[in-house]
């Protein structure tokens, strides 16, 4: 059974007051702290208590905090004077938020070993907790005066005073610190922080002109100089500070970067963008900062003078400045991208590529324009490169399963498909993507059962699915099969998109096989309304209804638009030449 640890908190407080527990229960606190001599142990007694003092010990590092407690006590029973075994103990209370129990432990570490700077800078740090922060400052006095070489119990005690917006004392820890040491960088940036905080900018310019008094050629205090007389809309002493920059460092880049937003401020756009093609041309200056200075301005709209031509020239620098940076060809790629440049995109995801195989991202993104730029012939190659680095990628299955279709490998596009299938887990939008390209490529392989089936699922996940819909039925309508059902899906997708002329025809086409000619009609004069005239099929098609209803003469008509436009079926020159649908057509037709 554990036992609590207000319990062994009574056991330690009755040591730590009395040096020893009584049979049959605790020694009573007294109101007024005791300090506790020192105790003479036998070497019996030595060997009992590093023996507990080290299970306990273990027992805290193994998170067995009660254990520990119950250990720690024992080592206070042998040892009622040991100031590390309360250190130790402060410290499981602290680790619980206890606070109060840690800081009794603590003094009372403190009290045995004032020397020890550990139990002070525990004493010090629960105080802080326990928003103490003038007995915690007190500490640090005490340990500076005990340890005047450690600079960092300076800058310990400012920051507490700043925390709680104590900033005069803050800055009085520091001048301590600045009469032991000197003007300091690193202080006098402090100072100047505390001296803004506290609203008093005049001292915040004194510390920087210190600085600068004592580093006549630091460029970047003249900048932080800048920066004060711009945020106090003094401009021209701000550009008083540019131009001894410029003396003491013509080819510094940052001041550029300085110089493009004070100008850009000022309204002269001109001058901030010749000095920003400098801070570009700088070879000093890291890529990154020129990167995130970009981004910045695209991300944010803040391109005011800044022209797309010009940006493009700032990326075409970095490029020249910094050749093989990754991060560059990236934001390159991704500023023509959003420019609709996707062939100048793709050449900077390539080179991305080129040092870095394994961006999933950016093979996506690549593998996305290969696909708008109807480029299958690369998007296959690319896909099948990139899944030697991702072969669990679903995406990059359908990217090359596409392609492989699209280049009419129609068995490649399968076994590819088909392979990828194993990946998508219980994604739905996936499945309903993979079976809908399959179900593409068995009807393209002559495989019509396994194609339907394909397309049947698509439509158990997702009815409305528009496309599976529109193949479905036009292909069960070149099949002569299923003709209700092709009507039922057929009209289904003109009721979802109305104005669409490939579904349309499909529809009209549907009612044609099922003699419906008519009704075919009016489908066919819709498509045609809605672009369908651009289609050489669909204007054929209309043709053929045309026949059908006797009007021979306004069928020749749209066959021979047909055929100016190109791209009609294989008995579309018989038509024109005879008048009337061929008979191998017909029967064609009706074979199937």
């Amino acid at each position: 059974m554990k036992v609590g640890c207000k319990f062994w908190m009574a056991i330690l407080i009755g040591c730590l007051v009395s040096g020893s527990v009584l049979a049959g229960g605790i020694a009573p606190m007294p109101k007024k702290e005791i300090v506790q001599k020192e105790v003479k142990l036998t070497e019996a007694q030595k060997l009992e208590f590093d023996f507990a003092f080290a299970e306990a010990t273990k027992a805290v590092l193994l998170q067995e905090l009660d254990k520990g407690l119950s250990l720690y006590a024992t080592c206070l029973k042998i040892d009622p004077s040991s100031a590390v075994v309360r250190y130790e103990l402060a410290n499981i209370y602290m680790s619980q938020e206890d606070f109060g129990n840690a800081l009794e432990l603590s003094r009372a570490a403190v009290s045995l070993q004032p020397l020890n700077i550990w139990y002070q800078i525990q004493l010090a740090n629960i105080y802080q907790k326990k928003g103490m922060m003038d007995q915690a400052c007190a500490v640090y006095d005490d340990l500076v005066k005990l340890h005047p070489e450690r600079n960092d119990f300076y800058y310990l005690q400012a920051a507490i005073f700043a925390s709680v917006e104590k900033f005069d004392e803050a800055i009085e820890v520091y001048n301590r610190l600045e009469k032991k040491e000197g003007i300091q960088e690193g202080i006098s940036l402090e100072k100047e922080r505390l001296y803004l905080a506290a609203g008093n900018r005049k001292m915040a310019y004194s510390e920087i002109q210190k600085l600068i008094k004592k580093n006549p050629y630091r460029a970047d205090f003249y900048g932080m100089l800048a920066d004060l007389y711009t945020e106090d809309n003094d401009e021209a002493k701000a550009f008083e500070q540019y131009e001894k920059i410029l003396k003491i460092d013509p080819e510094n880049g940052l001041v550029h970067f300085y110089l493009a937003d004070f100008y850009r401020r000022k309204g002269e756009i001109e001058k901030s963008n010749a000095s920003l093609t400098k801070a570009f041309s700088n070879p000093e200056i890291e890529a990154d900062q020129k990167i995130q200075f970009l981004i910045s301005i695209l991300m944010n709209g803040n391109k005011e003078g800044m022209s797309d031509e010009y940006l493009k020239e700032l990326l075409d620098i970095l490029v020249e400045v910094h050749p093989g940076q990754v991060r560059v060809h990236a934001l390159y790629a991704d500023f023509l991208r959003k420019r609709k440049d996707n062939e100048g995109a793709r050449y900077h995801l390539r080179k991305v590529l080129e040092e870095e195989k394994t961006n999933y991202v950016v093979w996506e993104e690549l593998l996305l324009i290969d696909n708008e730029m109807l480029d299958f012939e690369s998007m296959f190659n690319e896909s099948s490169e990139a899944l030697k680095y991702f072969p669990s990628q679903p995406l990059l299955y359908i990217f090359k399963g596409v392609a492989a279709a699209q280049k009419q490998e129609y068995k490649a596009a399968i076994e590819t498909l088909e392979e990828g299938f194993s990946y998508i887990g219980e994604n739905v939008k996936l499945r309903v993507q993979f079976q809908s390209y399959l179900g593409d490529a068995y009807y393209q392989m002559g495989d019509a059962k396994k194609a339907f089936k394909a397309y049947d699922e698509v439509l158990l996940f997702d009815p409305q699915n528009v496309i599976v819909l529109n193949n479905y039925s036009y292909y069960l309508s070149v099949k002569g099969q299923e003709l209700e059902k092709a009507k039922k899906m057929s009209s289904l997708c003109i009721k979802l998109e109305a104005e669409n002329s490939t579904y349309l025809d499909t529809h009209g086409w549907v009612l044609y096989r099922m003699g419906e000619f008519k009704d075919a009609k009016n489908a066919l004069e819709k498509a045609l309304e809605f672009g369908g005239g651009e289609s050489a099929v669909i204007v054929e098609h209309y043709g053929d209804v045309l026949f059908r209803l006797g009007d021979n003469e306004k069928a020749l008509a749209e066959w021979k638009k047909a055929i100016e436009i190109g791209e009609g079926s294989e008995y579309l020159a018989e038509k024109i030449k005879t008048g009337s649908i061929p008979e191998e057509e017909e029967k064609q037709q009706n074979e199937q």
